[in-house]
């Protein structure tokens, strides 16, 4: 008598449902051995000599060492996918983490790209930050450039003289390599007040970032006391108003022999003369 086996969702012959499970196994073989003689087809395919990232060019490295970018990049290139596939093929190399690696080895980079040329050649393109001026903590003779972003991307060598403006930040920046001395859009007004001070004769040269305010500090030691995030497009235009008024436009050497010019009051300017 024949057998009834049943599956839960059909009722069928033994024989029938042994059948079926065979088949379903053959198939399942098939896609399998199929599946893995792809994914050993692409491996072998992928690790073809002639597809490979054997040379690799620097363009626009001018104080970062060619070669030093060179090795970061063959660094990754030499590395596999699952360790199998190469990452040096030229279809399947990390773009963005050889971007993202470069830029975060070298601070100097403001921009990387990567291009090919052909199927072996593999061409970095990088821009180098120019220095804008100095980020010198309090009471630590190293010195750092940044850039006119506010961007913090390498050490200084000792200048003689005041070549740059100087930042300083009250707290220091703990490894500040890497770092912003401020948010982007703060720095820029901040650089735009500076400028602005020295078209109404002002000669700055330094700056002191306390957590309330700013510390400027002209050529001829006089200082100015900025107040904590201001406005300061306002606050220079209340400045040259200041300046250009009877009773300050009056008196001789007026920048010459002033020691103080306090701006943290809004709307008010305070202002002490040497000695007093």
């Amino acid at each position: 008598m024949a057998k009834i086996v049943s599956t839960g969702r059909t009722i069928s012959l033994e024989e029938y449902h042994n059948k079926r499970v065979c088949e379903r196994r053959r198939r399942f073989f098939l896609w399998f051995t199929l599946v893995f003689l792809l994914v050993v087809a692409l491996v072998l395919i992928s690790r073809i000599e002639k597809i490979q990232i054997s040379d690799i060019q620097v363009e626009g490295a001018k104080v970062v060492a060619e070669e030093d970018v060179r090795q970061s990049v063959l660094r990754i290139l030499s590395g596999r996918y699952f360790w199998l596939v190469p990452k040096g093929n030229v279809a399947l190399y990390p773009r963005a983490e050889i971007e993202e690696n470069l830029a975060r080895e070298f601070s100097r980079f403001s921009d990387v790209a990567l291009s090919l040329e052909g199927l072996e050649r593999l061409v970095v393109s990088v821009v180098e930050r120019e220095p804008f001026a100095l980020y010198c903590p309090p009471e630590d003779a190293k010195c750092f450039f940044l850039d006119e972003s506010g961007f913090i991307f390498g050490e200084a060598p000792d200048f003689s003289g005041a070549v740059y403006f100087i930042y300083s930040l009250e707290p220091p920046l703990e490894n500040p390599k890497g770092r912003e001395f401020l948010p982007e859009e703060e720095f820029s007004a901040l650089s735009d007040f500076l400028e602005m001070l020295s078209s109404l004769g002002f000669k700055p040269v330094s700056l002191m970032s306390l957590e309330r305010g700013f510390d400027i500090t002209m050529k001829n030691g006089s200082r100015m006391l900025l107040p904590e995030a201001a406005d300061l497009a306002p606050l220079a235009l209340n400045l040259e108003s200041f300046l250009k008024s009877e009773n300050i436009a009056s008196q001789k050497n007026f920048l010459d022999e002033v020691f103080l010019l306090d701006l943290r009051t809004k709307n008010k300017i305070f202002y002490r003369f040497r000695g007093e």
